[in-house]
């Protein structure tokens, strides 16, 4: 590997070291242009400025009757181009401008939105900046853009999970107030995250990138939120729906991408600090500079740092505190229309783990384990009460470090090439030291009394997109490659026993795999446009999936005294024997190797100028989920091993328009879709920790429909909702596969024990949901402004999950309930901006009306608070399968001062 490495790293490094800076005559250079509005109608009277970043003189001229401008600087060392226009954003643009140089620069002007913030930086090489209205309007997916002010509407302390929540078609479900704990994610009924809960069968079906570069584990198709802990670090936030087209995809990219956005770097010399304090002991700080352009080279360092209590509280006073911290640094290096880009990026994120409430009482299940004593309920103990130290303890972490290189060269007029090639590592840990529920037995104590969980993995890929422009298309071709490292270290272990985060002990339960995983992809994508308004883009791809993986279970632990480990595997008999330790690895070691096409259209006719209709047909194939446990192959046959496949169809229409009346910076879009999900290796994970393997297929269809509009100067109006109903076509439990398909009843006849659930609704999709926001600017004395905000959330019903599900009154197997749903739950959030000269104060507060509101419910089957599946007779069955939950947050408040210079 480290030969494949050189030959991809070495000549990378001489790529990015051979950019330089030239050298410069002094002769003077001209920029010149034309300032249009988004609906091309030419500005007249703009102010045009042109500054030498390094003297900072400046020279300036106002746009003509036909919007045109020209200026000659003697000196263009470091350009920034600024227009101004009153009632219009400002518009800035880093140069790289050369001696003797005539550059052309058009510019286009937004009229300004209700928000303090009203420069726009112009795509200069090497940025990444927001996609404008008009982008989104053009392209033939299906994109929502998250901005600040919808990101502010989730709260200051909330991480990059919780920000997706306005997005159409998105949930988000949790155990914490704060992004230094974990989340579930959802969008158009498929998942990505691990909030410590199971049920979710659709799950890491959704690509997650930052700044471009996949961050999510490729072995387990894990991306743990709580690696973007800081919102104050991210400008925006992306969700394409579906799989997009096939330059822009990755190796999880089934359902859709979220792309998160890091604060970039400025042309002009800026710093920013905001504080917070609020409910629950909160306090954060995220503090951001750029010292601006300098031959070439801009830059961004930001890091940000939070801890606090969660709004849950055990009886003997604990909190269940959290804390988290993450930084980031990027640099650009601009020249001739081509750029080099640096980045790097890590954090940290810990928190104790509330555990999960039955919603009613239960007289098996106490605050201390103990029968008689006080029960363990959101009835009896508190709505928002949790376990005591002492009955509960468990302290979760997640750490990504990233670095990335990118080079986007300009080959000729026609042709550029870009480049990027990344490192990165995750490392989780689960520390658990009290669990008076798990396994009571043992005449010496607990023999799996604690758990160290410490998987870890790293990862190296590079990507490379090479794009010919012609007159009536744009072809791009390239590919990827990537190599990872995963390891599922876990030890279940009781101290009592000789146990410990090393050591086994009899009764203990271990798992140590190591998974090398590569992903590749070769893809062709043609963007036809034979008239401006029309543009057909056919994709194909070539994609490929290969792990291979061995047991390192006696290498990784010590044995205690009477531990023997077991040489059995899960999934069949491959001989061997049953010690006193259960092993959860992968067995015997393999190396597994699939590949497959996937084909895709698209097409966009923009019939009016404000009009643009869509519509295409996308496939994406994945590899199983190995799991953030043991692994896929723990409990699956590698010869059954298949890649799974989902088919998406869309159609919908955009109306954009900019300047006209109510309709200012106005955006609508509604998308009908329709995906079916094909060879789902349904593995669903138990809140225990339990692995139950189930094949099937499911479909999802609905319609996301989402607006934006500033129908006066000063007011800002967002949207976004989602109807939706998904179900499974086939959900095989126990079957045989007969040409691929998993099925209860092949040619040979019915499979004993073998249960189908075709036609069950999927767990954690809600019906609808729905979301409205405002922000109104007041300017209330000549020097002070107010700002105030509200946001408005609405989450519809959605089945759950059912841990027991019952034949003949015995639970058989976990699968979808079909008839037991959540509770629908709405609310409200409101805010105050208050800006003044360098400064804002910001007063945020959540569910204002303090709704009492479950946001994750699940069926027990009794395995987590160690109670029997089955009632006993003359028992009432009530107390063994049983409603358990995650509550929302209470009404929270929260205080913040920000500064920029």
């Amino acid at each position: 590997m480290s030969r494949l490495w050189k030959k991809i790293l070495y000549p990378l490094l001489l790529v990015l070291l051979a950019g330089g800076t030239p050298l410069f005559a002094a002769e003077p250079a001209t920029v010149r242009g034309t300032v249009v509005n988004t609906q091309g109608n030419v500005i007249a009277g703009a102010q045009v400025t042109l500054t030498n970043t390094m003297t900072e003189k400046s020279f300036s001229a106002t746009t003509g009757q036909d919007g045109s401008y020209s200026i000659t600087v003697p000196n263009p060392d470091g350009s920034m181009l600024t227009i101004v226009k009153d009632g219009f954003a400002t518009y800035s643009q880093a140069l790289d401008l050369h001696s003797g140089q005539m550059l052309d620069v058009d510019a286009k002007l937004e009229v300004q939105k209700a928000s303090q913030t009203v420069t726009v930086h112009a795509a200069t090489p090497g940025l990444t900046p927001a996609p404008t209205q008009q982008q989104v309007f053009d392209t033939a997916q299906s994109v929502r853009v998250i901005d600040r002010q919808q990101m502010d509407m989730a709260g200051p302390v909330a991480g990059g999970a919780q920000v997706l929540s306005t997005a159409p078609g998105a949930i988000v479900t949790g155990y914490g107030n704060t992004g230094a704990t974990k989340y579930t994610i959802t969008v158009n009924g498929l998942n990505q995250g691990w909030g410590g809960y199971g049920g979710y069968t659709g799950g890491a079906s959704l690509q997650i990138t930052l700044d471009g570069i996949p961050i999510v584990d490729p072995a387990t198709s894990l991306w743990p939120s709580a690696t973007i802990p800081e919102n104050g670090l991210i400008q925006n936030v992306n969700v394409t729906y579906g799989p997009g087209a096939a330059a822009d995809r990755w190796y999880d990219n089934v359902g859709g991408a979220v792309e998160f956005t890091p604060l970039q770097p400025s042309a002009q010399r800026q710093a920013n600090v905001t504080a917070t304090y609020g409910s629950y002991q909160q306090k954060d700080l995220v503090a951001s500079y750029s010292p601006g352009m300098f031959k070439g080279w801009s830059t961004e360092l930001a890091g940000g740092a939070g801890k606090g209590d969660d709004f849950r509280k055990a009886s003997d006073g604990f909190k269940n505190p959290s804390k988290d911290w993450a930084a980031q640094a990027k640099a650009v290096k601009a020249f001739d229309a081509s750029s080099a880009e640096f980045g790097g990026y890590y954090s940290y994120a810990g928190g104790y783990r509330s555990q999960v409430i039955p919603i009613v009482a239960n007289p098996y299940i106490t605050i201390d384990g103990q029968t008689g004593s006080q029960q363990y309920s959101q009835k009896t103990s508190g709505y928002y009460s949790t376990l005591p130290y002492a009955s509960y303890n468990k302290y979760d972490t997640n750490q990504l470090g990233l670095i990335y290189a990118r080079q986007n060269v300009t080959l000729d007029p026609t042709t550029s090439l870009q480049n990027t090639a990344w490192y990165m590592t995750i490392i989780r840990t689960h520390a658990r030291y009290n669990d008076v529920y798990q396994d009571l037995s043992g005449a010496n104590g607990n023999q799996q009394q604690d758990e160290h969980n410490n998987p870890f993995s790293h990862t190296m890929g590079d990507k490379i997109l090479l794009t010919k422009n012609l007159p009536w298309n744009a072809i791009t071709g390239g590919g990827y490659y990537l190599h990872e490292l995963y390891n599922s270290r876990n030890n279940f272990y009781g101290p009592a026993w000789g146990g410990s985060k090393t050591t086994v002990n009899q009764g203990g339960k271990i798992r140590s795999s190591y998974f090398d995983q590569t992903d590749f992809a070769l893809f062709l994508q043609d963007d036809i446009h034979p008239i401006a308004a029309v543009h057909i883009t056919p994709c194909i791809s070539y994609v490929g999936f290969a792990s291979s993986f061995y047991n390192a279970v006696q290498q990784d632990f010590n044995l205690a005294a009477g531990a023997t480990l077991s040489s059995t595997c899960r999934y069949g008999n491959f001989g061997g024997t049953k010690g006193t330790v259960n092993v959860q690895d992968a067995c015997p070691s393999a190396r597994e190797n699939r590949s497959g096409v996937e084909p895709s259209i698209d097409a966009s006719v923009q019939v009016r100028p404000w009009l643009n209709v869509y519509g295409g047909f996308q496939e994406a194939l994945r590899g199983p989920a190995l799991g953030g446990g043991g692994g896929l192959f723990q409990a699956v046959d590698p010869s059954s091993y298949h890649l799974e496949r989902n088919y998406y169809s869309q159609g919908g229409f955009k109306i954009h328009t900019a300047g006209e009346g109510y309709r200012n910076n106005f955006i609508f879009g509604a998308n009908y879709y329709y995906e079916k999900f094909d060879n789902q290796e349904i593995d669903t994970t138990l809140a225990n920790g339990n692995t139950y393997d189930a094949d099937g297929s499911s479909h999802y269809k609905g319609v996301n429909i989402f607006a934006d509009d500033d129908p006066i100067h000063n007011l800002h109006l967002f949207a976004n909702a989602n109807i939706e109903a998904a179900s499974y076509d086939s959900y095989v439990t126990g079957g045989l596969f007969v040409n691929g398909v998993a099925t209860c009843n092949p040619p040979s006849g019915p499979v004993a024990g073998c249960l189908d659930f075709a036609g069950y609704p999927v767990s954690y999709v809600p019906t609808s949901t729905f979301n409205l926001g405002a922000a109104y600017l007041i300017q209330a004395a000549p020097k002070l402004a107010l700002q105030p905000t509200a946001a408005l959330q609405f989450v519809g019903s959605q089945h759950v999950f059912d841990n027991c599900a019952e034949q003949a009154g015995v639970c058989t197997s976990p699968a979808p309930s079909k008839s037991v749903t959540m509770p629908s739950y709405t609310t409200l959030n409101l805010g105050l901006k208050v800006p003044y000269k360098h400064w804002d104060v910001s007063v945020a507060a959540l569910n204002v009306f303090n709704q009492e509101y479950n946001i994750f419910e699940y069926i027990s089957a009794g395995s987590y608070f160690n109670t029997s599946s089955t009632a006993p007779a003359n028992q009432p069955q009530y107390a063994y399968d049983y409603v358990t939950a995650y509550p929302g947050a209470p009404i929270t408040a929260y205080v913040s001062v920000s500064a920029h210079f």
